[in-house]
């Protein structure tokens, strides 16, 4: 009787333990503090996490993206999306994607902007998958409804959104012919109007290479955009329809990234990089060293100052607080990255861009500010190659927030069904074992 009763006791552990997860899960998706904040750190979803279409979390902190195993799939590759309330969902893709740089979080969290096909709201109320346009296709995903839409820039090739507009509505995006393997080279960066579905060609980008991570970064208050355009630094302004070249920056030198502008506008940040660019092994790569310094927007010259220099294979700005202090990505480089005689980077024998999935063995994201002093934002699971943040928390310096780990439920089917037979067959044994000893 005593062994019975183990067994009984083990089936109801069993059941309790199932449902105080669900009931932790339905915990973790209420927001304790009502301020959204960064989480100090992120964990990994599981294999199964809900998507975003079937179970929306609402506005989100953080999205990242990987090779861990909650990450890759046999099918999917995926992106971790963090919500203000902790919840974690998933965005699922077809390809190799990069959070941060072809898959965007709008500055205030609530949307994602990306180029890959995504399935809408058909006439009968079923998800459906639209036939492709003729024209370049950028989409954005409500990550309150889960809802897409597709706008289209007209031109020739593939579209990948570069940055959002500080006030969400505008996206810069860049259209040309996407490789197979590789950076891009050339094409033209627009500027679209995500609800009237203007779009204004801001420049061509020329015959250069077109390194996505440093390519443009609208000013804070949105009436200017900061472009690299081949070896030159450009400023458009947008409300005077002006283009006007601030300075040359020559080989070595790139804007930092979609977080180059200061807040208050009037400098910009840009990376000078030391160190080896042809024939390089993976060890050299990451070694290089990256000094981020700032230019007058006004008139090209140097503001003096500086940050910290950092090294890795590459080095992005995402963003910056309101009291100046740099949120930076760095970028380690994977193990089979080199360079050849021209510079051009390549992994097993496919030409990479520096920051492309490929390339990359793991990031950091951290901060900088003028004294030297560093910290480390947010804490990020194992394998992850690509992370962005919503550039409104980055600006108020809302990190450091509560972290909550991965509910394995809603979950697809699948799970829920083994969830089910395996309390099934517990309790089918413990009655079994019962009825066996009263005999």
């Amino acid at each position: 009787m005593r062994f019975l009763r183990t067994l009984v006791a083990l089936a109801v552990t069993v059941c309790v333990a199932l449902l105080a997860v669900a009931i932790a899960g339905y915990g973790s998706s209420q927001n304790m503090d009502g301020d959204a904040k960064a989480p100090a750190e992120v964990f990994e979803p599981f294999g199964w996490q809900a998507s975003v279409p079937k179970s929306a979390p609402g506005p989100a902190t953080v999205l990242v993206s990987g090779d861990g195993w909650g990450l890759q799939g046999p099918v999917y590759d995926k992106v971790a999306v963090v919500a203000e309330s902790g919840v974690y969902r998933v965005l699922r893709y077809k390809v190799d994607v990069e959070a941060g740089e072809n898959v965007l979080l709008s500055p205030d969290g609530s949307m994602v902007a990306d180029a890959e096909p995504h399935q809408i709201v058909g006439p009968s109320g079923s998800p459906t998958t639209p036939p492709k346009s003729s024209e370049p296709e950028v989409w954005v995903t409500d990550l309150t409804t889960g809802r897409s839409t597709r706008s289209t820039v007209p031109g020739n090739g593939t579209a990948r959104p570069i940055a959002w507009s500080p006030d969400g509505r505008k996206l810069l995006v860049q259209v040309g012919s996407a490789p197979e393997h590789g950076p891009w080279v050339g094409g033209d960066l627009n500027l679209l109007d995500l609800e009237s579905g203007d779009v204004r060609r801001l420049a061509g980008l020329g015959s250069r290479l077109v390194h996505r991570a440093h390519l443009a970064a609208f000013s804070p208050d949105g009436r200017k955009v900061a472009a690299q355009v081949g070896d030159d630094l450009q400023v458009i302004d947008l409300v005077n329809r002006t283009t006007r070249t601030l300075t040359r920056l020559g080989t070595d030198r790139r804007l930092a990234g979609i977080g180059a502008w200061n807040p208050g506008g009037d400098r910009i940040a840009v990376l000078t990089l030391s160190g080896c660019t042809r024939l390089c092994t993976r060890a050299a790569l990451g070694d290089r060293t990256w000094q981020i310094d700032e230019i007058d927007a006004n008139s090209g010259s140097s503001s003096g100052g500086g940050f910290d220099r950092l090294t890795g294979s590459a080095v992005r700005v995402l963003g910056r607080t309101d009291d100046g202090e740099l949120a930076v990505v760095r970028y380690r480089p994977s193990d089979d990255l080199s360079s050849d005689t021209n510079g051009v980077l390549s992994v097993d024998g496919d030409e990479v861009d520096e920051t492309d999935y490929a390339a990359v063995e793991d990031v950091e994201l951290l901060g900088l500010d003028a004294s030297g002093d560093r910290r480390t934002l947010i804490d990020l699971p194992p394998g992850s190659r690509h992370v962005d943040v919503a550039a409104d928390l980055v600006a108020a310096d809302r990190f450091d927030g509560r972290s909550s780990r991965p509910m394995p439920f809603p979950a697809p089917f699948w799970v829920t069904a083994l969830v089910i037979l395996l309390l099934v067959l517990v309790l089918w044994f413990a009655l079994k074992v019962r009825r066996r000893a009263r005999a």
